[in-house]
């Protein structure tokens, strides 16, 4: 295989299909591109000035300062964009190259203890993966869900086309995943792709803190893959009540959604999808 051109989000190649055993003539190609991301932060502690690596993951590039802003606040790191002094991106997007992000926190934020306890190694996938201790599987009980925004059950069919019109690398690839958000009243208030559905929820939702957008009420998460116990995690700290998906949901996630009172949706097609979770949020119909 050889790489022909690449773009920001997908490389061309020459690719060669072959049909039972007879080869077919080359022929060009998308992929979606992975690179990896270095995330260092830099604060203050105890009067001295700190820099951490953070972690290195593979994600597609493009909205990398909502990547970032979005995984620093899901993970506790940061309350609010303003935690955030700057961004400094350095190195290029050539394949494999590392893009490497200085990220400078306010003054008095001392990250030191938020990150003690997780491991962050390269991953485009589960972030679960990096707990080095069960202790951080356990979330505050006054995070659950006290929101009593409800939806038309019609409604939610729609939003894996919707979430689909905004996917323009994956229509090209057919390689990565997608999230976007909505408000209640039907709203699309943001759309992100990536090569890792966690880095496109979490720009997603970097997306709305840089906006201010984050918290609010009356928002609807659908993704395009599977719902595993991250991405509830990542949307509950977002207190977003309702997830959809097109994939299935995992035990742990239908766990999850059930302790904190978040409707959960799995199988959103071809004119059905099944709730797991707190059904009173969508507005149904007896048979």
């Amino acid at each position: 295989m050889s790489f022909l051109t690449n773009s920001r989000t997908s490389v061309k190649v020459v690719k060669q299909r072959v049909i039972g055993a007879q080869a077919q003539a080359p022929e060009e190609d998308y992929l979606a591109i992975e690179d990896p991301l270095e995330i260092t932060l830099a604060y203050q502690r105890h009067d001295s000035p700190v820099e951490k690596k953070l972690i290195v993951t593979m994600r597609t590039p493009g909205h990398d300062e909502e990547l970032i802003h979005g995984f620093l606040y899901c993970e506790g790191i940061i309350q609010s964009a303003a935690d955030i002094i700057e961004i400094q991106l350095s190195g290029n997007n050539a394949h494999a190259a590392p893009t490497r992000a200085r990220v400078q926190l306010r003054p008095g934020l001392d990250a030191s203890t938020k990150t003690a306890e997780r491991n962050f190694a390269v991953h485009s996938s589960c972030g679960v993966c990096g707990t080095t201790n069960i202790g951080h599987l356990e979330i505050p009980k006054a995070l659950k869900i006290q929101d009593n925004t409800r939806v038309s059950a019609k409604w939610i069919h729609q939003l894996p086309a919707q979430m689909h019109d905004q996917q323009a690398t994956f229509r090209q690839t057919g390689g990565l995943h997608a999230a976007a958000i909505f408000a209640a009243d039907g709203g699309l208030k943001a759309s992100r792709e990536d090569i890792g559905r966690h880095n496109a929820l979490d720009k997603a939702i970097g997306a709305l803190l840089i906006g201010r957008l984050i918290p609010s009420r009356a928002q609807v998460l659908c993704v395009s893959g599977r719902m595993s116990y991250e991405i509830l995690q990542k949307a509950l700290i977002a207190r977003i009540p309702i997830i959809t998906g097109v994939g299935a949901p995992s035990s742990m996630a239908v766990a999850l959604a059930n302790d904190f009172n978040i409707t959960l949706i799995g199988f959103v097609r071809k004119g059905s999808y099944n709730i797991y979770s707190s059904p009173e949020r969508i507005k149904t119909t007896l048979a």
